[in-house]
């Protein structure tokens, strides 16, 4: 049986492509006033363990909110494109992040470039690109390979470089709606800072560090773990390959299905991540908005059957992907270790490599 391509699986995957305002506002709503509840309870609870779990349970919403503006910015979120913007960047303030960048970074490149190299975060490098690199951004390039540094990844290498200030390497013609976008996020983060320490200070004795710290900094790294972990495992497997150039990957005949990890986790983390894993339905088909990914999903992986990459979590197997997936042969398509053994092989049909080796 000949395997489907994108435009086929797009086509019965359509009639999930459909917005539902109502629903899309009120779970915008529901996530906003649990987000809002959390930093309520870190100034009301005198119980450090209390505080503590409202800074989890804050920075657990900072993700999920980002979610939710991931798909307002794709314009999948509701059917009204203006509404859209609004949650896009209301739900992002959380997250410190830019909108408008988030907009030129995922949705113009990282959907049209998905696993070419440097050109999408966790990008692997070559042995080569390595070797070149400081001996300081060897050994970050290392930690960030490792189950703590997934964070810092995001944070350093993602967010601080591109998804925030709108430098002259990422904007050429310096357009003011990237701007706003940056003053609205200076704004927030100001006014949010300031409220944290007037209140922290004038009702509930609370020291500035210590509300910041709660208020602010656990939460924003926690935010920052889940983004690095999440966006980690839905490109980077063993089995996954990844490509020099556009040219090559579209040469190669793989399509964005072939690229795009399906990971399996439990109802509830799906419902919690409200659908973040089942990724391959939104590489298929962007304009399919998050409360409609698991049918979605369904679909497509009847439709590819073995062809899709797919495994259930688990934390051995995440480990074990992040011991042998640390830099990438683009010619012949293997993982190798930060020594350059091999550690990992692409099983590329001939046809395929064929393809590849043609481009």
């Amino acid at each position: 049986m000949e395997k489907l391509n994108i435009k086929q699986l797009r086509a019965a995957v359509s009639e999930y492509a459909k917005p539902s305002t109502n629903k899309a506002v009120i779970l915008f709503m529901v996530d906003i006033s649990i987000y809002i509840l959390a930093i309520a309870g870190i100034l009301y609870f005198e119980s450090m363990s209390l505080k503590i779990l409202c800074s989890i349970l804050a920075g657990l919403k900072t993700s999920s909110l980002f979610v939710i503006a991931h798909d307002a910015a794709h314009d999948s979120y509701t059917d009204n494109k203006i509404l859209n913007k609004v949650i896009a960047r209301t739900c992002f303030l959380p997250a410190l992040h830019n909108y408008s960048l988030w907009c030129l970074a995922h949705n113009r490149l990282h959907h049209q470039v998905t696993n070419i190299q440097g050109k999408n975060s966790w990008s692997p490098l070559s042995k080569k690109e390595y070797d070149n690199l400081s001996f300081w951004r060897r050994v970050a390039e290392r930690f960030y390979r490792t189950p703590v540094g997934i964070c810092f990844n995001y944070l350093v290498e993602r967010w601080w470089k591109d998804k925030i200030f709108p430098y002259k390497r990422i904007v050429e013609n310096n357009k003011s709606v990237f701007w706003f976008d940056f003053i609205l996020v200076t704004l927030y983060a100001v006014t949010f800072l300031g409220f944290l320490v007037f209140m922290g200070n004038k009702f509930v004795s609370m020291e500035p560090l210590e509300v910041l710290m709660l208020g602010f900094v656990l939460p924003f790294i926690i935010w920052n773990f889940i983004v690095g972990f999440t966006v980690y495992q839905q490109h980077t497997h063993e089995t996954i390959p990844w490509f020099k150039s556009g040219i090559e990957k579209r040469t190669s005949g793989l399509g964005e299905e072939d690229v795009t990890m399906h990971v399996q986790y439990p109802a509830w983390y799906n419902y919690a991540s409200h659908n973040i894993m089942e990724h391959t339905a939104h590489h298929v088909d962007p304009r399919i908005p998050l409360y409609n990914l698991p049918k979605a999903q369904k679909v497509i992986a009847g439709l590819l059957g073995n062809d899709l990459v797919t495994i259930k979590f688990s934390f051995a197997q995440f480990l074990e992907t992040m011991a042998l997936c640390k830099l990438y042969d683009y010619d012949n398509h293997y993982w190798l270790d930060f020594s350059g053994n091999i550690t990992s092989q692409i099983h590329l049909s001939d046809e395929e490599l064929k393809f590849a080796d043609a481009a």
